[in-house]
């Protein structure tokens, strides 16, 4: 007679999920942030972090904080970038709502309470990040990248690439099938679907802080590349059926 199995565990009511990328000299302290700012306002939590083929010591720090608390998890995958990484840890979330945060602490986690409450009132929220001090061509790609955006969708988020958004799973799910495993740009499409399938997700200011050496280091023909690599993404998004449909039946 075969024993019975043991029932799953019930979901977290929070996924916290961080793509990180040779991240040894902040990830310890951005998890720490987590555990200190979130977890106290949520009634369970669990941290996805994707370690996305780091040649420092990410990977070591990861596993040896992962064998003293629980509620990280180490996705381990070879390097293809930011936003595949991205989608990986969300795949390995199992919370009844996201948190799409970056590893490198630039967003500070400190008006947390108020931003879950505002994911309660509104199923959606999307930081918009304050105190920014880009220079001329970063705030040249930002605003490209926007009135892009407005060509091709009818609600666009004040700011679509901000490292913090909270979703349902079920959103992510949703938007999961239009994004595509290895896309480079999860999060603005991510933002750009919650969007299109429902109420405005509410937006407010979050803390930010640049750290050292965060200006863009793209130039020339790597620019050109990036920007060109950005429209296909898009276009393709705006065209995929699931895409096209949630378009039509909201006109």
């Amino acid at each position: 007679m075969e024993s019975p199995t043991a029932p799953a565990p019930p979901p977290p009511d929070l996924s916290v999920v961080m793509p990180a990328y040779n991240e040894e000299a902040s990830i310890a302290a951005a998890i720490d942030d987590v555990l200190r700012l979130v977890a106290p306002h949520v009634g369970s939590i669990e941290i996805v972090v994707a370690d996305d083929g780091s040649r420092d010591r990410t990977g070591e720090i990861l596993a040896a904080l992962a064998a003293r608390e629980p509620r990280p998890k180490v996705v381990t995958r070879p390097n293809g970038g930011h936003g595949p990484a991205l989608i990986s840890a969300l795949g390995a979330a199992r919370g009844r709502a996201v948190l799409l945060l970056d590893a490198d602490r630039e967003i500070l986690l400190d008006g947390f309470p108020a931003l879950w409450a505002a994911y309660q009132a509104s199923g959606a929220v999307f930081g918009i990040r304050s105190g920014r001090r880009d220079g001329r061509l970063r705030k040249l790609i930002s605003r490209s990248l926007r009135a892009f955006l407005a060509l091709l969708f009818r609600r666009v988020p004040k700011d679509p690439n901000v490292p913090l958004k909270i979703v349902s799973r079920e959103a992510w799910a949703r938007a999961a099938r239009a994004i595509g495993p290895d896309n480079p740009l999860p999060s603005v499409l991510l933002a750009l679907h919650v969007g299109l399938s429902g109420p405005p997700a509410a937006e407010i200011p979050v803390a930010y802080r640049s750290r050292e050496g965060s200006a863009t280091t793209y130039r020339g023909w790597k620019l050109v590349k990036l920007c060109l690599m950005a429209g296909r993404t898009l276009i393709a998004f705006r065209f995929h059926p699931d895409v096209r449909a949630l378009r039509a039946g909201g006109r």
